[in-house]
């Protein structure tokens, strides 16, 4: 089997076993391990992937139980002759990609938002707003909740035909223990469950939304939503935050997800008292709990609304969730009753499964639980932030908030291009969030949740030398160098085991491993779904690699400069090559969202 190029990867949550087992369902699927063909027998599988041997008579025993592999009297073990791994021959790949379809796509929108990529966990300082690390999360907390939903009795229940309608557990867990605290009460016909809430806010925006409708949305204002509106040709304007002026007839106002309101405040009945006076709607996109640090905040505008006027949209918190949390919308039986009928026709209803998970979870006391340690986390984490801010910025940048948020906005002086500025950011390690503004400009959003007090210090350090410019521009060739060049010793020492993080020239993320024992491991795409292997080894001072398919295979050699937590990248012919930030520790500490 030297032919396949098994690669384990030790550093992987996944046991080698399971990575085994992965690796062969995998050639088996993809048709480069045939029916009928033998495999190597333990002792030689394991002497090739340089694992113990009960190791890979695990994973055969595994695959044998399952039917992908069969055992033959001494002779050995083989691909099963009925296991339906082939795949039906398709065009070249360039002829997919120039397929109709595409040719059928209307012209994308000239802003397209900002996009988190799927490695942000790994970056040193990944100031996102939203995306948790793992010491927040409630991890044992979810394994006992997934334990309880994953029992025989609840599989078979999920199992049952309960139509279109949520579960009715859940829904009594969120009308008891999560809508109260907005202030909220709800019968079960008044609440709906959905994906997340931008899955929620799109529904909406699909049943009260028509041509010409007169649409405000308050700042700051969700990319997506907004395509959204005007594909379906809305009159779409932004939300005078003073309300001076009356709201057009019909108005259909927007709030924003990052606005928190304090307790007091006259603004909520102001805004309420304007649409009702404009016999207008209002879609109220709340902020979800997690993302308030104990501060005391004013109730829901839909708890302040009797008549009705309010579509209530927030999410379960970011902060308490693996992966996205679920959405929630709260309106009149009617209004419910349309979007359950069209998220069914979309097949957009979430899983029976993942209900009962979420209400083990809440109804086990470990939603609120969650929250409130999150609460006082999140309010250490921003003071962080804040002093960080105005003891290395104080003089080129302005910050805002709201209270209880879990970011700053980030405004910069003397006209500084923000997105400029958050990408050459991302080259160096920190990941920052450009917001579009109404002038045709951008904030920076800068969120804690993913990042320890220290490392928030530690970031914001790091983009002060951009702002005030201590950085010089990256050097286009080797002889304009400051830096020192790695060599010998140091050169090893720098790449064995480090992570090398950058964007393609697609712009897609990529993750590149350097294995200490000379092997290569990339990732690249939004979905990781490009993949490959190779080698490194150093020659005459100079660091070269080796891709099996990348670069189109050939071997290339560079000189390497570190700065901070950039690496740079000279070819042969002096000129830079390439830039990526080097990660030289694991970064267990985080979670992917």
């Amino acid at each position: 089997m030297d032919d396949l190029n098994i690669v384990l990867d030790s550093a992987s949550p996944l046991s080698l076993q399971h990575q085994l087992r992965k690796w062969l369902v995998d050639a088996i699927h993809r048709g480069v391990l045939r029916p009928g063909r033998k495999l190597p027998s333990t002792r030689a599988l394991a002497r090739r992937v340089r694992v113990s041997r009960n190791t890979v008579s695990l994973s055969y025993d595994a695959l044998l139980a399952e039917g992908h592999l069969v055992s033959r009297a001494r002779s050995g073990v083989y691909v099963a002759a009925d296991v339906p791994a082939g795949r039906v021959a398709a065009g070249p790949r360039s002829q997919v990609q120039a397929s109709p379809l595409a040719a059928r796509l209307p012209a994308a929108t000239q802003e397209q938002g900002f996009r988190c990529p799927a490695n942000w966990h790994q970056y040193p300082f990944p100031f996102i707003d939203g995306r948790v690390n793992a010491s927040l999360l409630p991890a044992d907390e979810w394994r006992e909740a997934l334990r309880f939903s994953g029992s025989r009795q609840e599989v078979l229940a999920c199992n049952m035909d309960h139509g279109d309608s949520d579960d009715p557990a859940l829904l009594e867990e969120l009308r008891g223990k999560v809508l109260p605290m907005r202030g909220l009460e709800a019968d079960a016909d008044q609440v709906l469950v959905t994906l997340s809430s931008r899955q929620a806010l799109h529904l909406l925006a699909e049943v009260l939304v028509r041509r010409g409708t007169p649409v405000r949305l308050e700042e700051p204002v969700d990319p997506g939503l907004e395509r959204r509106l005007r594909e379906r040709q809305a009159s779409v304007g932004r939300l005078d935050p003073d309300l001076a002026g009356p709201l057009p007839e019909g108005v259909l106002v927007v709030t924003s997800a990052r606005r928190s309101v304090p307790a007091g405040s006259a603004w909520p009945r102001r805004l309420l008292a304007a649409v009702a006076a404009a016999d207008g709607l209002l879609i109220e996109h709340d902020m979800p709990p997690g993302a308030r640090d104990g501060s005391e905040a004013a109730p829901a505008l839909a708890a302040m609304c009797p008549e009705g006027r309010v579509a209530y949209v927030a999410s379960l918190a970011p902060v308490a969730s693996c992966g996205e949390p679920l959405g929630i919308v709260v309106a009149a039986p009617r209004v419910i009753e349309r979007l359950r009928q069209i998220r069914s026709s979309q097949g957009a209803t979430p899983p029976a499964l993942i209900q009962r998970a979420w209400c083990h979870f809440i109804g086990l006391g470990h939603y609120s639980a969650a929250l409130q340690r999150a609460g006082r986390v999140i309010a250490a984490r921003r003071t962080a932030l804040r002093d960080a801010l105005n003891h290395y910025l104080h003089k080129s940048v302005s910050i805002q908030t709201q209270p209880g948020a879990s970011a700053y906005w980030v405004r910069l002086a003397d006209g500084t291009d923000a997105l400029d500025l958050a990408r050459r950011a991302a080259a160096i390690g920190v990941l920052l969030e450009p917001v579009a503004q109404p002038d045709g400009g951008h904030l920076l959003c800068m969120g804690v949740t993913g990042l320890e007090p220290a490392e928030v210090r530690a970031g914001v350090h790091a983009l002060s030398r951009l702002v005030r410019g201590d950085l010089a521009a990256t050097p286009r060739h080797l002889q304009q160098e400051g830096g020192t060049v790695l060599r010998g010793h140091a050169l090893r020492r720098t790449v064995a085991n480090a992570r090398l993080l950058y964007n393609t020239v697609y712009g897609a993320p990529c993750t590149l491993q350097v294995h200490a024992d000379g092997r290569l491991s990339g990732v690249a795409g939004d979905q990781g779904e490009d993949c490959d292997q190779g080698r490194w080894w150093i020659q005459d001072g100079r660091w070269y690699r080796q891709w099996q398919q990348w670069a189109y295979g050939e071997a290339s050699g560079y000189d390497l400069v570190v700065e901070g937590e950039q690496l740079r990248f000279y070819g042969e012919d002096g000129l830079l090559a390439d830039t990526a930030v080097l990660i030289r520790r694991s970064r267990t500490g985080r979670a992917a969202d």
